[in-house]
């Protein structure tokens, strides 16, 4: 971020410090029906909606940094395989070899020439063409042309590489899916981050329940105030960007910039900023290291969450232990804190306590966060420019007292 935004930032969380410790407030609380953490006719919807029909973020660009570089996921049962090319362009395919279906690769790699299916050996080039049939009598005439992997649409900006799977390949604009946070977010570099670690943790939870803890600082003071001491919830902000979020937290150590001049101040590390690229994905700038959350469905009430950590050259230069106590201080936050307390979450709808849930105005980044997914959820719009238009005026407020 570049330092003008660094220093707005700054200002608004002083601004808040000064007013009383106030937080960034929604114009209305806004009540969220149980039924959209449970009702299975609606997740199907949101495959459909949200997880086929819009670009989602499959890896980081830092992941498939050169030809030969890949990765593969699965996103509501659709295996995904995305690989730079020779020619340096990244795409993106449907998984599956064309003989019998099996999958042609697993996990991630650097470097390779081609991809070879396990089962009977059919190869493909990293451009997705069929390069040959292992027992060419037995194929003797097959439509090579017609036989390649399955593209689907696939595009870059901002560091990320975003996949659309009921698009056509050429057809993804990246770059607008992001809009305005796009320029934003360009200027972490975040290319230039290295992979240093990841872990998978599958959870019973409704994939929006595990996204509810990332859009709110609320629960910091009480859930987290031995596990985080340095992380505050007060003089929070939130900022909408279209359909995305961007919040940031400020640390108990912001106190230390009142001593100091405005133009000596940092954002780091003094706030944990958080960006919330809808519909399933939400980064952690922390600095020079970042952490990226993919929130990935299996079934109305199973979810997958998927953490890396990603850091520049002179995180991992510090030492060995750095990298590691931070990664591993956050799963054990998310599996033994957040995470088991979405679970009960989830077990307490069928109590029939509630028809809904109610989120404070003290909570933006929780109701701009749902107002965006149902807006993406509506039959044919234009999402680059219609659902902006549709949730810009839910953005917090600023400088309310909390």
């Amino acid at each position: 971020m570049q330092r003008d935004g660094q220093l707005a930032i700054l200002d608004r969380i002083m601004a808040h410090r000064a007013a009383g410790n106030t937080t960034d407030l929604a114009p209305a609380m806004y009540e969220n029906p149980v039924e959209v953490y449970t009702d299975p006719q609606r997740y199907e919807h949101e495959v459909a909606r949200l997880f086929r029909g819009c670009p989602i973020v499959a890896c980081m660009t830092a992941d498939v940094a050169e030809p030969g570089d890949y990765v593969t996921l699965s996103l509501t049962d659709v295996p995904i395989l995305v690989a730079r090319g020779a020619d340096g362009v990244v795409r993106a395919f449907r998984n599956v070899c064309r003989h019998r279906g099996t999958r042609v690769v697993e996990g991630r790699g650097e470097g390779a020439k081609s991809f070879m299916c396990p089962y009977h050996g059919w190869s493909y080039r990293l451009d997705g063409r069929l390069v040959n049939p292992t027992h060419r009598l037995g194929f003797e005439g097959l439509d090579r042309a017609g036989h390649g992997l399955a593209e689907m649409a696939c595009g870059e900006a901002a560091g990320f590489v975003f996949v659309q799977v009921d698009g056509a390949p050429g057809t993804l604009d990246a770059a607008a899916w992001l809009g305005p946070m796009g320029p934003e977010l360009a200027q972490l570099n975040l290319a230039s981050f290295a992979r240093f670690r990841d872990y998978r943790s599958p959870r019973g939870m409704n994939w929006k329940l595990m996204g509810d803890t990332f859009c709110e600082q609320y629960h910091l003071r009480y859930l987290h105030h031995a596990s985080l001491p340095s992380i505050q919830s007060d003089n929070s902000l939130y900022d909408a960007y279209g359909v995305h979020g961007r919040m940031v937290t400020p640390t108990h150590g912001v106190a230390e910039l009142d001593d100091k001049p405005r133009d000596s101040w940092q954002l780091y590390p003094y706030a944990i900023t958080s960006y919330m690229i809808r519909p399933n994905t939400i980064i952690l700038v922390l600095g020079d290291f970042v952490e990226l959350f993919q929130l990935l469905p299996e079934g109305v009430d199973r979810t997958t969450s998927v953490f890396t950590l990603y850091a520049t050259d002179a995180a991992t230069a510090r030492g060995d232990r750095y990298l590691p106590r931070a990664f591993d201080l956050l799963r054990r936050i998310l599996d033994e804190e957040d995470y088991l307390m979405c679970e009960q979450i989830q077990r307490s709808f069928g109590s029939g306590a509630q028809s809904h849930i109610t989120f404070g105005r003290n909570e933006p980044g929780l109701i701009h966060y749902h107002q965006s997914l149902e807006a993406l959820l509506q039959p044919a719009v234009d999402t680059a420019r219609e659902v902006s238009v549709a949730v810009n005026g839910h953005a917090a407020v600023r400088a309310v007292a909390s």
